[in-house]
């Protein structure tokens, strides 16, 4: 990897969280309001409202939302974001395999179908984007037996149990009332092990950086 991506480029999934729960803020507080389990209720509701439920381009009450085109960015912010981190997680493991190929390639395969998440065509979109991330999940945690951090470790756990709770609830609809908070619940997991991660690899790239300054 050149000076670039090896000093600059694990910063940018980190960057990309703060902006995009910046610009979804910005989003959820201009929704005119209406959820799956509320449909007449005013507002964004952080228990009942899915994160994609702001871009859509009618409420559940019928009503226009004007919320949308913020959401949209602020959606897209976060699958270019996911992308990258899923180029830079395999730079985490100090060797370069099959397996940390594999991670990078599912993984921001998946990231890249989660693009079009705010079409008509979500359902099919978050079926494809569980399946290609389960896929890249596989190898990672196979490297990820090797790696000495346990707290990461046990982070990565979670994040992987609470995705599959939440993919089973939204194919199944069984407990479809209580997805959104455990949405809520899996996406600040997800964004920690993500931030987590990048800091190993900053730090990672640190050392290798100075090791070679002093060559």
């Amino acid at each position: 990897m050149n000076k670039f991506g090896t000093k600059y480029l694990p910063y940018f999934p980190i960057i990309g969280l703060g902006l995009y729960l910046i610009v979804f803020t910005i989003a959820a507080a201009a929704y005119p309001g209406g959820s799956a389990n509320y449909p007449h209720a005013n507002g964004y509701s952080f228990y009942h409202n899915f994160l994609c439920d702001t871009m859509n381009p009618i409420t559940q009450s019928g009503i226009i939302n004007e919320a949308r085109f913020m959401a949209v960015i602020s959606h897209l912010i976060l699958s270019f974001t996911m992308i990258s981190f899923f180029y830079i997680l395999p730079k985490m493991f100090s060797v370069k395999n099959r397996n940390t190929k594999l991670i990078a390639f599912f993984g921001i395969a998946s990231m890249t179908a989660m693009v079009f998440m705010y079409t008509e065509y979500h359902d099919v979109v978050v079926t494809i984007t569980g399946v290609l991330g389960a896929i890249a999940l596989i190898p990672f945690f196979i490297e990820l037996r090797h790696f000495k951090n346990k707290g990461l470790k046990r982070l990565a756990y979670l994040c992987y149990i609470l995705s599959i709770i939440v993919f089973f609830i939204f194919e199944t609809k069984i407990g479809i009332y209580y997805l959104p908070f455990i949405q809520k619940i899996t996406f600040a997991a997800d964004a920690f092990w993500v931030t987590w991660s990048c800091i190993i690899v900053i730090n990672k790239n640190k050392i290798s950086l100075n090791f070679t300054s002093k060559i």
